[in-house]
């Protein structure tokens, strides 16, 4: 799902969108029943920037660059099941996306934990690695700098095992399939004995774990 930014669709959009819906309308052509929704990711840094900026509620122009977006890729002809379009910043999105937090923090898989972060006191928030470039937010071009900070955690290593399990069987680029067990990042860990000079072999050990 795109974030509907205020300047519309780029090229990159439609570039994506176009081998999707030759997909949908391929599959449909043949018979079946297929899912081929369109939805906004739109909570998003931009949003929040221009609210201060300008001093417009974000949920206004969020409103506003949604409604381009659609009819921009309207005019585009994609067969979009538009009954079934949602966005991230809907209410009743939200209540869902809080259930499952709450059902991962019941389960102990959301934990709160100090780590080191991107932290920008020019946007006070924290960036991701791809949002900082030589040391300055990419947005506005604020110093950041590498803090501790508590926040919530998702220990997604409990279920590693599942998730790289759940991989196999699937008809998908094996590509795609290696970025997603190097995103679940499993790992079994190693024990290696080493030599030390002068106390003879294998007098020394040593154990590490990935």
């Amino acid at each position: 799902f795109p974030y509907p930014s205020g300047a519309g669709l780029h090229v990159g959009h439609p570039e994506g969108y176009t081998a999707s819906d030759i997909m949908a309308r391929y599959w449909r052509m043949r018979g079946y029943d297929v899912l081929h929704p369109m939805g906004w990711d739109a909570f998003g840094l931009p949003a929040e920037q221009h609210a201060v900026q300008t001093g417009t509620h974000p949920r206004d122009t969020t409103k506003a660059n949604i409604a381009n977006f659609k009819r921009q890729l309207k005019a585009l002809g994609f067969s979009y099941d538009w009954g079934r379009e949602l966005a991230t910043t809907d209410e009743d999105y939200v209540k869902w996306t809080q259930w499952i937090f709450l059902q991962l923090f019941h389960r102990g898989l959301a934990v709160q934990s100090e780590v080191p972060v991107n932290w920008c006191a020019g946007l006070g928030t924290v960036l991701a690695n791809e949002e900082v470039i030589d040391g300055l937010s990419e947005r506005g071009g604020f110093p950041v700098e590498r803090l501790p900070l508590r926040q919530w955690v998702l220990r997604i290593t409990e279920y590693a095992d599942k998730l790289e399990e759940g991989l196999e069987g699937l008809d998908w680029p094996e590509g795609t399939r290696t970025a997603q067990r190097q995103w679940i990042g499993r790992s079994e860990g190693a024990a290696i004995v080493f030599d030390l000079q002068g106390s003879g072999s294998g007098s020394g050990s040593g154990a590490g774990a990935g």
